[in-house]
């Protein structure tokens, strides 16, 4: 931009479409049945503008609407063939960004698919563990283990 107080017509337009970018934040986070119409013209702008955001947006919705539990009551083998269509969608996009996604979706696939049959995730088991890793190091230092594994028993009861 220009150094001076006048703002140059080019000064203008870098604010204004800096503003609409500002103004998508939240929406990228949401599917496109809940923006308002306001929402879907400033996005209509944004993806106009940023055909890379489009992309990555695209591509993040599919993700959500495959992990739906909706899906549950499809065969197991087309569930994997979507997610396998999805991670050729990815492969063609060439995003850095989604590579490490995908990465990761691979080494807990069978986890992740296992969601669909049982349509339960481990969170109550994550949470439960991470409440007592807090638990312990809050408390690091004890030296009497059982009375630490009583206090323990008793925190969790």
């Amino acid at each position: 931009m220009s150094q001076g107080k006048e703002k140059t017509e080019q000064d203008k337009e870098i604010l204004r479409k800096l503003d609409v970018l500002k103004h998508c934040r939240y929406r990228l986070t949401q599917s496109p049945e809940k923006w308002s119409e306001a929402g879907i013209d400033v996005m209509y702008q944004v993806f106009e503008n940023h055909n890379e955001l489009s992309i990555a947006y695209d591509l993040t919705q599919k993700f959500k609407k495959w992990y739906d539990i909706s899906n549950h009551i499809k065969p197991k083998t087309k569930i994997i063939h979507e997610l396998h269509e999805w991670y050729l969608e990815v492969k063609q996009s060439e995003f850095d960004e989604f590579k490490s996604v995908v990465k990761m979706i691979r080494k807990h696939q069978n986890e992740i698919i296992n969601f669909f049959e049982c349509k339960q995730t481990n969170a109550k088991a994550e949470r439960l563990n991470g409440k007592i890793n807090r638990f312990l190091s809050n408390n690091y230092g004890i030296k009497d283990k059982d009375f630490a594994l009583y206090r323990i028993a008793n925190y969790f009861s």
